[in-house]
């Protein structure tokens, strides 16, 4: 009964920073596209605005997903694995989310750069699909190759901890 529990807790937990990751993926759009109305671009129709921010909020979800396992295995923590399981994955979807944030803002500021002859900012404007498509890509292949990474790092962070 204890298990059902932990793992209603856990879902809670998952839940609920799921919901922030998901609200800081839209900033971290805002925030790369200073000039444009993202809400009024998605009421307007704009699918190449819309396939942007889709992608960001898979690519979070692909960084995060690692975060949510919380290896138990090794930990003596007799009566207290409830609450420390708890912590432990508040701690590593807290990791991951900080982790997702930094690399793929890391990786729109990279792509940006590296393509100077085009204004992605624009282009999303007139909803350019062509650009929109790329754009999804760059985001989800690095959404992708670091959910690796955090794996490895969430597999630190709660060796070290616990």
């Amino acid at each position: 009964m204890s298990q059902l529990f932990l793992s209603l807790a856990q879902l809670a937990v998952a839940i609920l920073l799921s919901a922030i990751a998901a609200y800081l993926a839209f900033y971290l759009f805002q925030w790369f596209t200073r000039d444009l109305d993202e809400w009024e671009e998605l009421r307007q129709g704009n699918p190449a605005v819309g396939i942007v921010l889709g992608a960001i909020l898979i690519a979070v979800a692909i960084v995060l997903r690692p975060a949510l396992n919380v290896n138990t295995a090794f930990w003596d923590v007799g009566a207290q694995r409830f609450f420390r399981v708890l912590l432990a994955q508040g701690l590593q979807l807290s990791v991951g989310l900080l982790l997702a944030v930094v690399t793929l803002a890391l990786a729109l500021y990279l792509f940006a750069a590296l393509t100077r002859g085009i204004d992605e900012v624009e282009e999303l404007k007139k909803g350019n699909l062509a650009i929109a498509g790329l754009m999804a890509g760059v985001v989800i292949g690095v959404g992708l190759m670091v959910g690796q990474a955090v794996d490895q790092i969430m597999g630190l962070v709660s060796s070290v901890l616990f």
